[in-house]
């Protein structure tokens, strides 16, 4: 059974399915998180291309995670926090911040500057 992650990951951003082939045969905890890591590695990728077009790809991905960050219980915002944000975090600098926080919705950009300071 698909979780509420992995349904509106899938929905709103159609490339992630293929980020995980095998995400049916993964436990449900453990397909979260990895599904949520490869996700950001993605949004990585996409703004180190420096495209417009990539940049707001990535934009629209924060606005989908956001929803489910907001609406989420502890759960989703603790996966959401531990897996995608801590990876954008991992690729943080100085000249970078303002950027990626740009990218982010309000309340994201909140859990992001949050997961920075908690690592």
């Amino acid at each position: 059974m698909k979780t509420k992650i992995i349904n509106t990951i899938c929905q709103w951003a159609p490339e992630a399915s293929s980020l995980m082939p095998d995400i049916e045969r993964v436990d449900d905890t453990v397909a979260d998180y990895q599904l949520l890591h490869k996700l950001a590695e993605v949004c990585m990728e996409k703004i180190h291309s420096g495209s417009e077009n990539e940049i707001e790809r990535v934009q629209e991905i924060a606005k989908v995670v956001n929803l489910l960050y907001q609406g989420g219980n502890q759960y989703t915002r603790n996966a959401i926090e531990n897996e995608f944000l801590t990876a954008l975090s991992f690729d943080e600098s100085p000249g970078s911040l303002k950027r990626h926080l740009d990218l982010f919705p309000a309340e994201l950009r909140k859990g992001y500057i949050k997961t920075i300071l908690e690592n």
